[in-house]
């Protein structure tokens, strides 16, 4: 069976810590990623349900912030229909 290459950026810290948690289990990152593949094609989808996203996790304050913000309808504007949502990004 021939093979096919993947390649995914990923966040060098994530992807460190992960490493190391397979390599305490003796899986090299490829087999993981087999693994990973073989399951959702068993499961039709996600083998597992995904947890939700932490604050902690959220790359920076000032992200936080905004989506709080954003949450609360502050910052956000609305259009009355889609040629005046375009016509305001024409005029910037």
């Amino acid at each position: 069976m021939t093979s096919g290459r993947i390649q995914q950026r990923i966040d060098p810290s994530l992807r460190k810590e992960a490493e190391q948690i397979l390599q305490i289990q003796g899986i090299k990152p490829s087999q993981a990623i087999i693994l990973f593949y073989t399951e959702v094609k068993r499961a039709g989808g996600l083998p597992f349900t995904p947890s939700p996203v932490q604050p902690s996790e959220i790359p920076n304050a000032r992200l936080q912030k905004d989506i709080r913000d954003a949450a609360r309808g502050k910052g956000v504007k609305t259009y009355k229909n889609e040629k005046d949502f375009f016509d305001s990004l024409h005029a910037l």
